[in-house]
């Protein structure tokens, strides 16, 4: 079998970014995409203005799929998170293969025991990481 360098994988990896925000009023905007490999966190570049209150983070992923977790709370404190399964193709995009609302505007949509289990397993062991945790699933603060 024909090892793969590290050169290659590089050539191989996929920029993705996400809007990231952190204001003095409370709001606060970021994205975690976890690996269904590794079943870890995928390191990031936070790339932030002077302010430090913008920015972008950006992930460079190869072909695989992964989980994103995209939280959003306005400087009024309405929540909103989203969950997705994407999938990173060979040639460059990607593809939404599942996606579920889980606040919008403060109004649970969707309880944590109403996700897959591979998709609760995956939030729970990575939660540590995974801004307003808490606050979107106020019944797993316990694990």
């Amino acid at each position: 079998m024909r090892k793969v360098t590290e050169n290659q994988l590089a050539r191989k990896a996929k920029p993705l970014t996400f809007e990231y925000r952190k204001t003095d009023l409370g709001g606060f905007s970021d994205s975690m995409v976890i690996s269904f490999r590794t079943r870890r966190v995928i390191k990031s570049t936070l790339r932030t203005t002077r302010t430090r209150n913008h920015g972008t983070r950006m992930y460079w992923l190869t072909p695989a799929k992964y989980l994103v977790y995209a939280v959003d709370r306005s400087n009024a404190g309405n929540l909103y998170c989203t969950v997705s399964v994407i999938m990173v193709k060979e040639e460059g995009g990607i593809d939404i293969l599942s996606q579920w609302d889980i606040v919008n505007r403060n109004e649970h949509l969707l309880q944590f025991d109403d996700l897959p289990e591979t998709i609760q397993k995956l939030l729970l062991a990575n939660k540590d990481q995974l801004p307003l945790f808490v606050r979107v699933f106020p019944n797993k603060e316990a694990g």
